[in-house]
């Protein structure tokens, strides 16, 4: 930061991109100077493959040979890295032959920086943005803060973020701001995050190692593991968009207090928003506009059009949004979860149009009753889904199902023997985890004075407001405050018990 700004403020202003560039692969070399080239080449071939598709704007079918073209080595890249031992162990198992395939490491980031890419060159294709140059594009792609681990940005989101230098007064504004947002993505990564992981990972590894699994001490560690993935995941989106925010930059939101939603469609609205808005983008829409066009002209009824154009795509998009996550087959079943629960709600929702209707016509109010119950049951679902999400193999997996619902060797409760202070300290850590979340604002309502996100006021900050409500302010108690949070974020990474969770994905 400290050269950033020595460059931007002074006459080597137009240095201060060519270093963060350069900052970045500095940063990328530390995961492995292999994936350096790896980073390099996506980049330049992508960026190469944007101009192609821009100076083909006269010439569809040559254009989108070339987007298609471009699309389609992304994957292949992506697959290999991502899915192809998974695949030739599939095949082994399927044919008997036992075929493995060992050392492919997976590069940090590269499902992020894969899909921020295709995005761009579909946005291209379909004249949303014109072809960046070169610069503009390293500075989207090579963008240290966000590569690893998100958001997903669009180019437009930042093009012009980036070309504008910062000015002097913001300075100190920028980084106060950014420094407390990343003080409170540190705190739920090491501090919560990390302490839940003691409660949910030796449960997860008994099932991975055949140990013995109690109905009670399963659900804790499913009710822990959800919420450490939750604070684990929107630790890592405050930590970006806190870090892009002392360099000047807004980020887009990436997580909205998702677990207190009351379906679990809405839940994908709030959780990895930006992922899920790219697959609604350039998978769902897709998919579901040119199905719906075909069950209109065949005349297929509520229920077939429904079939036809939300849930065939909502299923395509929740598998890939499962697999995306990791290779292999408890990914698919997560994925599959979670496009039948948004199935049934969708089904749900029609059957109940003409009630609902005549609900509000005749002025009747939903019970009082209904949000508590349609968010408890909502929460239940997606617990259930972590079980797969959480399991290291197909056998954990199915030893995990077997203990949640009674059948496990523990019986009713085996409480593990590696819980720090016992089955009393799983329970209190994992409601108190949950009062966070129920109760307590979120990153950006605590920093909403500030618009930490892009189009904070006018898109998100009405939405879900939490029942307590503070906020940061620029005062000497809110500086200790900060310091204090930093402080023991800090303090917490020296437990050497951290998971990097969503680094897998």
């Amino acid at each position: 930061m400290a050269v950033y700004y020595g460059l931007a403020l002074s006459r080597l202003a137009p240095m201060r991109r060519p270093f963060l560039i350069a900052a970045t692969i500095f940063f990328y070399a530390f995961a492995g100077l292999q994936f350096v080239l790896l980073l390099l080449a996506s980049t330049v071939l992508n960026f190469v493959a944007g101009l192609m598709v821009g100076r083909l704007a006269e010439h569809q079918k040559r254009r989108g040979l070339v987007m298609a073209g471009a699309v389609v080595l992304n994957l292949l890249v992506l697959g290999y890295f991502k899915y192809f031992a998974f695949l030739v162990e599939t095949v082994g198992a399927l044919t008997g032959n036992g075929f493995r395939v060992e050392g492919i490491v997976l590069p940090l980031g590269i499902s992020f920086f894969t899909f921020q890419q295709i995005g761009y060159l579909v946005d291209v294709n379909r004249g949303k943005i014109k072809p960046a140059s070169l610069l503009d594009y390293a500075t989207f792609v090579l963008f240290f803060p966000q590569l690893l681990a998100g958001p997903i940005v669009f180019y437009d989101e930042v093009e012009g973020q980036h070309r504008t230098p910062p000015t002097r007064g913001r300075v100190g504004a920028n980084i106060l701001v950014g420094l407390a947002i990343f003080g409170i993505g540190l705190f739920k990564k090491t501090v919560i995050a990390d302490t839940l992981a003691l409660y949910s990972m030796p449960v997860f590894g008994a099932a991975e190692d055949g140990g013995t699994l109690g109905l009670v001490d399963t659900w804790i560690a499913a009710f822990a593991y959800t919420a450490q993935v939750y604070f684990d995941f929107s630790g890592y989106s405050d930590m970006a968009i806190g870090t892009a925010r002392m360099l000047g930059i807004v980020l887009p939101l990436n997580f909205l207090s998702p677990l207190r939603s009351r379906s679990v469609s809405e839940i994908w609205r709030r959780w990895h928003v930006t992922l899920g808005r790219w697959v609604q983008l350039y998978v769902f829409q897709p998919i579901s506009i040119p199905l719906a066009r075909a069950a209109a002209m065949r005349g297929m009824g509520t229920y077939g059009t429904l079939v036809l154009s939300m849930i065939l795509p909502t299923m395509i998009a929740m598998l890939i949004i499962g697999v995306w996550h990791g290779a292999g087959w408890t990914f698919v079943v997560f994925g599959l979860m979670q496009g039948a629960y948004m199935s049934i709600g969708e089904f749900w929702a029609t059957f109940r149009r003409k009630a609902r209707k005549a609900r509000r016509k005749a002025g009747v109010a939903e019970p009082a009753w209904s949000a508590p119950l349609a968010r408890a049951a909502t929460l239940f679902a997606f617990v259930a889904a972590i079980l797969p999400f959480g399991a290291a193999s197909g056998a954990a997996m199915l030893s995990l199902f077997a203990a949640a619902f009674g059948a496990g060797a523990g019986g009713l409760i085996h409480v593990p023997a590696d819980w720090p202070l016992g089955l009393g300290a799983a329970l209190a850590s994992t409601f108190a985890a949950y009062v966070i979340i129920y109760v307590l604002p979120n990153s950006q309502e605590i920093m909403t004075r500030f618009d930490p996100v892009l189009n904070w006021r006018d898109d998100w900050a009405k939405r879900a407001p939490s029942p307590v409500q503070f906020a940061w302010r620029m005062t000497g108690r809110w500086a200790l405050a900060t310091g204090l949070t930093l402080f023991l974020a800090v303090a917490f990474i020296m437990r050497g018990t951290t998971k990097f969770i969503y680094f897998n994905f």
